[in-house]
């Protein structure tokens, strides 16, 4: 079992699981079935103000903008796999704080869809949205992504 926490990225192969627990973040999950090679990285918003994207100690998993082509570098590095050569799910985006007026959850997912896309990953399916956490288990040997819904009954996806 690998954990991943908030603003993390892990990556693994079969039989690895990769698990992790959200609430408004939203994890992306990558697959390829070929080599059973997945990542999920965990972040939290779209995208860093220009002063952080200075920093040089910046958290790229933190964000959407810089961790998914983060999560894809260390593929790339790691297995010599493309980005084509992956399909995604989405997870997560809850609006847990009802006092909160801008949808964090929503613009996170969003720009997670764009980023995607542009790099050519199919996005196979999603579960995001809602007002409860998330606690998902991304099985590598199959790909399935097992989502539980805080108090809600277990789906796979």
């Amino acid at each position: 079992m690998i954990s991943v926490g908030i603003a993390d990225i892990q990556t693994g192969q079969s039989p690895e699981v990769i698990r992790t627990t959200l609430g408004s973040c939203i994890a992306v999950c990558l697959y390829n079935a070929e080599h059973q090679v997945g990542a999920m990285l965990h972040f939290m918003m779209a995208e860093p103000s220009s002063m952080e994207l200075q920093r040089p100690d910046l958290k790229k998993a933190k964000y959407a903008t810089t961790g998914i082509p983060e999560m894809l570098r260390l593929l790339k590095h790691k297995y010599n796999l493309e980005p084509r050569q992956f399909t995604a799910k989405m997870f997560g985006g809850a609006s847990l704080l009802p006092t909160i007026k801008n949808n964090i959850g929503l613009e996170n997912s969003n720009i997670a869809t764009e980023i995607l896309r542009s790099y050519g990953i199919r996005i196979l399916s999603r579960k995001t949205g809602g007002e409860k956490g998330y606690k998902i288990d991304f099985d590598l040997f199959s790909g399935k992504v097992h989502c539980n819904l805080f108090g809600e009954q277990p789906q796979e996806f």
